[in-house]
């Protein structure tokens, strides 16, 4: 299948619910219960041969075949390990997570948060899974990927060193949960190595489908900690970063704490001591080890001062790696706040809650939808978002809530090859009904943003709320620089619905057509003699247009090749002759001299060839309304180095483009959504001349001899 039409398909089968946590897509097309009932019935255990117990699934750099904690690695199964394995054992609780050589604590720590959450921990971990009973060597995890809950399929073959984990283990030597939930975040990562370093918010977004808040300690707003409380009371999860280890020789940061190192915080509470109010968070660190040893720590001599029964509540001595410390000492300590808000994840489960989700996937591509920010000329070819803000209650004075969030895609799966995250932002704008959208560059030049978000910060997702008055707006995401490639997944909780609709399902035109006249008539004195003949095939379709364009000697090219030729008798034979008549070849001329006139000026540094951004002014001068979807489409099959669109090129493009609409047109007289095609009239359609009979043929004799029963006639919607 096409990528193009998989992508279809998963398109439709999200809309029938495939993705929900109840129903999750199977990462690399694996089903867990199949695979295990196969191994049941064979006896024998899971072996994965997407995630093998193999160099491939480690890394190629720093758990390189040469690294230091790679050498002398084996792969064993936990019944090879202990005597008696346990799945888990008493539940799972933050105490059963003991880090390992990986350097992954931000995965660790946001592990930890997880556990204090029973509902999305057995979300994640899935119930009924043993080492015992049915055991098939086989395990499964579920996480929230871009919009949809994914179900990871693992063996339980573990990276060992002297016959223990190398990387994240419980305390409790015979329970495994841990260490195979992360081996299944590698996998759907596409490494070990890929998991090392990085954020506690992404991973809690990919456990929960939460929405995540970044503060910065030092520009802290006034309420973070009552942010902190609100978001541990409602079950949220948050984490802290430490101060970094270039910072350690400042006196006033402890030696107790970890520099550059994830923490999880489990607690924020206000007690009293001495007759004052003291704000005291709970944190604590992954490695089950080394606490703060400043005030509030466990046998710190504030505890005295508490009321005993307070005291007993909070004072946690025996829970290692766990500790208070007072709210003031931890903003000096801790550089970075980040809260992965969950209860918003719900508006995609049902139930009645406050916000309502709007959700679009795009990408950012070189030549047709990378812009780049706002300073930026090519700003506004980046893909355009319209939503409309509802009325709270119907009052139009009050001013909607609306959280905007940004993620970009699988940049983790490779980063080995293309580096960090990019920097990423968005902008509002406010809209009349008269605009058109898209957008275009003469809008962004006369209008400001009314909200934004402009940090640019190279995290995977940028996230923010806002207040705006009721109206239309257009969401704008982009990166800081042009031409930087991603895929993106934006998704826009309001209190109401926003109406929104994909602009990337629509395109409008108001394509040029002229009728001939006697002035222009006389235009075609140049090859009066040639049009005698009446009818004209494509070699004579092709000499006739060149000898017309040689009167432009700025062209400076051989003229139209074969292919624009081509596409435009496809365009214009309106009695699909598979030739052009002399009033079919004169509004051919008409067509492409008022393409040469748009390509010139759209051609602003006069090269003779249009770049990516002056191909898209060139297109819409044309009267195309263009969307990412068909821009993206376009450049992918023109890509090379150095996006240069000669004029025949330029031809052969808008006569493509203007069929595809006259047929979407023809076969949906109604105006609907979509038109339906059979699977041989879409491969004659798309196959080339000379190869349409002969594919139309080989088609029914292969359908006849397979039997193939073909439905409605939807695209793909054969059933063999």
């Amino acid at each position: 299948m096409s990528g193009v039409a998989s992508q279809i398909a998963k398109d439709r089968a999200k809309a029938k619910g495939l993705g929900s946590s109840k129903n999750p897509v199977k990462f690399a097309d694996q089903d867990f219960q199949k695979l295990k009932a196969e191994c049941l019935a064979s006896k024998t255990l899971f072996e994965d041969p997407k995630f093998p117990a193999a160099q491939s699934s480690l890394g190629s750099n720093l758990l390189g075949p040469d690294s230091e904690k790679v050498i002398g690695l084996e792969w064993k199964r936990p019944k090879d390990i202990k005597k008696n394995p346990e799945f888990i054992v008493g539940g799972r609780g933050r105490d059963d997570i003991c880090q390992g050589k990986l350097g992954d604590c931000w995965l660790l720590g946001s592990i930890a948060c997880l556990t204090l959450n029973n509902d999305c921990v057995s979300r994640v971990i899935p119930q009924d899974q043993y080492f015992k009973k049915d055991y098939a060597g086989i395990f499964r995890f579920l996480f929230w990927q871009y919009g949809q809950w994914v179900e990871v399929v693992v063996d339980d073959r573990l990276p060992t060193k002297n016959n223990q984990p190398i990387f994240v283990k419980s305390k409790t030597s015979n329970e495994f949960w841990s260490s195979l939930l992360e081996k299944a975040y590698a996998k759907i990562n596409g490494s070990y190595e890929t998991i090392i370093a990085g954020y506690a918010l992404d991973s809690l977004e990919d456990f929960t489908g939460g929405v995540g808040e970044v503060y910065n300690t030092k520009s802290t707003p006034d309420d973070l900690f009552e942010k902190m409380q609100k978001a541990l009371m409602e079950k949220s999860f948050v984490s802290c970063s430490s101060v970094a280890e270039e910072a350690h020789d400042e006196k006033t940061l402890s030696e107790s704490i970890v520099r550059g190192h994830l923490y999880s915080v489990t607690g924020a509470e206000k007690v009293t001591c001495v007759d004052n109010e003291v704000k005291i968070i709970r944190v604590r660190n992954p490695w089950g080890r080394k606490e703060w040893d400043g005030a509030w720590s466990d046998n710190s001599e504030e505890w005295n001062n508490v009321d005993p029964k307070i005291k007993a509540d909070l004072n946690i001595t025996n829970d290692e790696g766990e500790f208070w410390i007072a709210y003031s000492d931890f903003l000096k300590e801790f550089s970075r706040v980040e809260i992965c808000d969950i209860y918003m994840s719900e508006v995609c489960c049902g139930g009645t809650y406050k916000w309502c989700l709007t959700e679009f996937s795009g990408s950012w591509k070189k030549g047709s939808t990378a812009g780049g920010k706002k300073t930026l000329g090519s700003f506004w070819i980046n893909p355009q978002y319209p939503i409309t803000l509802k009325a709270p209650d119907g009052d139009s004075d009050e001013k909607c809530p609306i959280v905007v969030s940004l993620i970009q895609k699988d940049r983790r799966k490779i980063k080995l090859k293309c580096g960090a995250y990019l920097n990423l932002g968005f902008y509002i704008y406010k809209v009349n009904s008269s605009d058109e959208i898209p957008l275009g560059k003469k809008f962004f030049k006369k209008n400001e943003c009314v909200a934004s978000f402009t940090k640019f910060r190279s995290y995977r997702e940028a996230s923010k709320r806002f207040e705006l008055p009721p109206g239309d707006y257009v969401i704008v995401p982009t990166t800081d620089k042009a031409s930087l490639e991603a895929d993106f997944y934006l998704r826009i909780f309001t209190e109401k619905p926003t109406g929104a609709h994909d602009p990337e399902c629509i395109m409008p035109t108001d394509i040029f057509q002229l009728d001939i006249t006697p002035e222009t008539d006389s235009e075609f004195d140049i090859v009066k003699d040639e049009l005698q003949q009446g009818e004209f095939k494509m070699n004579e379709v092709k000499n006739m247009l060149n000898k017309m364009l040689a009167k432009y000697p700025e062209l400076k090219s051989e003229g139209l090749n074969i292919k624009a030729v081509r596409n435009l008798i496809k365009l214009m034979d309106v009695d699909n002759t598979k030739t052009l008549s002399i009033d079919e070849f004169k509004k051919t001329w008409l067509k492409v001299d008022n393409y040469w006139r748009i390509f010139q000026s759209a051609d602003e540094d006069n090269s003779r060839s249009l770049c990516d951004v002056e191909f898209r002014n060139a297109i819409i001068k044309a009267g195309f309304k263009p969307n990412s979807k068909i821009l993206i489409a376009i450049v992918d099959r023109l890509t090379h180095d150095n996006f240069s669109l000669d004029f025949s090129m330029f031809i052969s493009i808008l006569a493509n483009l203007e069929t595809s609409i006259n047929m979407y047109n023809l076969l949906n007289p109604n105006r609907g959504g979509s038109i339906s095609l059979s699977l041989d009239e879409q491969i004659v359609e798309t196959a080339k001349p000379g190869q349409q009979r002969l594919l139309q043929k080989e088609i029914k004799a292969l359908m006849l001899k397979q039997q193939v029963e073909v439905s409605g006639g939807e695209i793909g919607s054969a059933r063999i």
